[in-house]
């Protein structure tokens, strides 16, 4: 029996596709330490690192735990981008608010959105009372 993560196949697949996605972006984050190197960015990219290989892993293997490690690398990633976005906003600069970067801030908040509110919920605790009468062999 195959086990469901998602209510549909297509949300399945873009969970899997985002977090490839995100562990190769993590990836290669790691070559731009060689520009300039913070002991913040080191641990902000290895913690990246490591969620969203989890993430891709759990999602593979369809863990019961998948979709927690997609949403801390959602969140992560939604974090990072939304900080410089934020900070141009506040110091006026609105024009330069529409671009790429924010549009796939929006793109990251829509998959986070789209991945929880498909999420197939097992309710796996046995409810004793409801078991009280019947006759269980």
């Amino acid at each position: 029996m195959k086990r469901k993560i998602f209510k549909y196949r297509l949300v399945y697949y873009l969970a899997v596709a985002a977090s490839l996605l995100f562990f190769i972006i993590s990836a290669f984050s790691i070559l731009n330490l060689f520009n300039d190197f913070s002991i913040f960015k080191t641990i902000f990219i290895c913690t990246s690192i490591v969620i969203n290989l989890f993430a891709f892993i759990n999602l593979i293997e369809k863990y019961d735990r998948a979709v927690l490690f997609l949403n801390l690398s959602l969140s992560l990633f939604i974090i990072a981008l939304g900080y410089p976005i934020l900070l141009k906003v506040l110091s006026g600069k609105y024009y330069d608010v529409w671009n790429l970067r924010f549009s796939f801030w929006i793109l990251l908040i829509l998959i986070l959105i789209i991945v929880n509110m498909f999420e197939v919920r097992l309710n796996r605790g046995i409810n004793e009372i409801e078991n009280i009468g019947k006759h269980e062999d």
